[in-house]
């Protein structure tokens, strides 16, 4: 049986490192990394006070010890003009008010093991039997619960980390809008960005992780990749 205070939960910004919902700039993970015993014993508490309402804001400094905050700094400041070189100088400049932080799915996971669904009770907690389960109902429901808080808030820039999960981002931030472009693809230096523009203010790009051998690895790439998101979208500093 999944719950109302669940339901609730899960159709709002839960899964969200924090920061400003009407930051100009959004960017989105497939799911918290993490996870483990303290933090699925918790969740059954958060999940019970139903809409998750995003607070505090995000800590630039303190993500850099990470290796994915300190690309995300990177590409934030290349987006804004900046030398991705001169990242930890720019971090401490920067508000925390400035970007909201979520992801795709709300509840964190070490890794992709399915069998961490029942090691730590989610099929109790939720009421999905699988994870399978649960992720393709936030793909019905979530999903276009998000696309409308985006139809509200209107940001500027949408980015969604992970090219394999392009359809996945334009379901959950596109779902609600109309949009009649194409989703455009260019590639920068050997890697593809997907993006579109999807509503009269907003933009959506789907780029590689940060990570991988495929991923944005480099200073150049998220220098290269950061200019031409703020070139497409003319987004204004």
């Amino acid at each position: 049986m999944i719950s109302e205070n669940f339901k609730n939960w899960a159709c709002s910004l839960s899964g969200c490192d924090g920061g400003n919902l009407n930051a100009k700039i959004w960017l989105s993970g497939i799911e918290w990394g993490g996870g483990g015993e303290e933090y699925y014993q918790s969740l059954p508490s958060e999940i019970s006070e139903g809409k998750y309402i995003p607070s505090g804001k995000y800590d630039w400094v303190g993500q850099l010890q990470y290796p994915f905050g300190r690309s995300l700094t990177k590409l934030f400041a290349a987006i804004h003009d900046h030398d991705v070189r001169d990242y930890k100088d720019y971090a401490k400049d920067l508000s925390g008010d400035d970007l909201l932080k979520l992801n795709l799915y709300p509840i964190a996971f070490k890794n992709t093991d399915e069998s961490l669904w029942k090691k730590y009770k989610l099929d109790e907690i939720t009421g999905f039997e699988e994870k399978d389960l649960f992720k393709t109902w936030c793909f019905i429901n979530r999903f276009p619960a998000i696309s409308k808080i985006v139809q509200a808030i209107k940001p500027e820039i949408i980015i969604g980390t992970g090219v394999g999960y392009l359809i996945d981002f334009f379901v959950c931030f596109a779902s609600g809008n109309e949009f009649n472009e194409s989703i455009h693809i260019e590639k920068i230096g050997s890697r593809n960005m997907y993006w579109a523009k999807i509503s009269d203010k907003t933009h959506l790009f789907v780029i590689p992780f940060f990570s991988g051998s495929y991923g944005l690895n480099s200073d150049i790439l998220l220098q290269q990749f950061g200019a031409r998101i703020k070139e497409i979208s003319d987004y204004k500093l």
